[in-house]
């Protein structure tokens, strides 16, 4: 796929945008059974960051649960959380209007190479089971753009799934079949593989300094903690 696709065209062929909000409250009640790997890489990287006014982004926040609302707890932090999907920003919203209120975070609804930063403006990123959604050459573009963003020093933590996967859609993820009805939900993930996505995150500019396989009955993934090379 063409790697300059806009999201209205990206959001057409692959219908993340639609699938996530039919699917919001029944996603997050599936994701909860793996927070384990989220809360432990987050608290990795927590001590890791500036004791105070830390800025970091999250792609594909979600409803922000967990991940939004363990990082805005950083004291000073500010946290730009970022999602396609109105129907999960709306939940963030109403789960951590408090901290919206306060300043400390802010939402950006849209696709993730959309957004926009100043180079070094960031102290973190993180991309939870989200940039595994891109095309695999977007995924690329995407770490190149991060890797300016990031400032020396600073910290990206990040899973791609465990294998090559050229790009696979599925249809109904996570519905249940209805006889007589087609799903109209599409997911859609892609992998460049661990040795590859491994190799991308160093030419983006990171050492990586932790790295662990996440594996379940149904995928496995590659979870990545790595610092940018001042």
């Amino acid at each position: 796929m063409n790697s300059n696709l806009k999201r209205s065209e990206r959001a057409q062929n692959f219908r993340l945008l639609p699938t996530y909000n039919a699917i919001a409250p029944l996603y997050n009640a599936w994701t909860v059974s793996h927070h384990d790997f989220r809360l432990d890489y987050l608290n990795r990287l927590l001590p890791r960051l500036p004791s105070g006014g830390a800025r970091i982004l999250e792609i594909g926040a979600g409803a922000g649960d967990p991940g939004t609302a363990l990082l805005a707890a950083l004291p000073e932090a500010h946290i730009v959380a970022n999602d396609i999907s109105s129907a999960q920003l709306s939940l963030l919203h109403a789960r951590l209007a408090s901290e919206i209120a306060a300043g400390k975070l802010e939402t950006r609804e849209g696709d993730m190479m959309d957004l926009t930063f100043s180079e070094g403006e960031l102290d973190a990123v993180v991309g939870l089971y989200s940039i595994i959604h891109l095309p695999r050459e977007e995924q690329r573009e995407l770490l190149r753009r991060i890797g300016r963003w990031v400032r020396g020093g600073g910290w990206l933590l990040v899973n791609f799934y465990g294998k090559e996967i050229k790009g696979l859609v599925q249809m109904g993820w996570l519905e249940e079949e209805q006889e007589g009805k087609e799903s109209q939900n599409a997911m859609y993930w892609s992998s460049w593989g661990p040795a590859e996505s491994k190799r991308l995150v160093q030419e983006a500019g990171f050492r990586i300094e932790e790295m662990a396989r996440e594996e379940r009955p149904d995928a496995e993934f590659l979870w990545i903690l790595a610092q940018k090379v001042e």
